[in-house]
């Protein structure tokens, strides 16, 4: 009777342990520090636990000289966010932005959510644009992006 006890606690001392890290890693925040004068746009592309599909999501307005704090519940921190500022035609990145790993992925002028990489079959104004990796900043425990001055081209 003591073994099927003992057994019985370690099973759910395991649940409660990945219970709690499951909890944890599924949801993660976007700190957007906006640097500039002026609002810029910004949508993001993450890996949605709960659809098991990439998802590109737009668009959250920050003001100019200002933060926000943007939480997508099903984000899975360890497979990176990657973003896109722009404000008007123009793109701005955080310095600290991993240049070299990037997406494309559609966009459009509306508020908008695709779980894919194709191009939308519906909404106007489509584009497709660069997304670029924000780095996972440990000590605040977000990803990070401070929009600074320096646009993209």
């Amino acid at each position: 009777m003591k073994g099927k006890m003992k057994f019985a606690l370690v099973i759910l001392l395991v649940f409660m342990v990945g219970a709690v890290t499951v909890s944890s890693a599924s949801a993660a925040e976007i700190i957007v520090q906006n640097t500039l004068d002026n609002k810029v746009h910004m949508a993001f592309v993450y890996y949605d636990r709960a659809s098991g599909l990439w998802t590109t999501r737009g668009w959250q307005g920050v003001d100019g000289n200002s933060s926000k704090t943007i939480k997508y519940d099903n984000l899975d921190a360890s497979r990176g966010v990657y973003y896109i500022a722009m404000r008007g035609k123009t793109i701005y990145l955080d310095k600290s932005t991993l240049n070299n790993d990037t997406v494309r992925r559609w966009v459009r002028d509306e508020t908008f959510v695709f779980d894919f990489s194709a191009k939308p079959s519906s909404g106007t104004n489509r584009d497709l644009v660069t997304f670029y990796k924000s780095r996972y900043s440990q000590g605040a425990g977000a990803f990070v992006i401070r929009i600074d001055t320096r646009p993209v081209g």
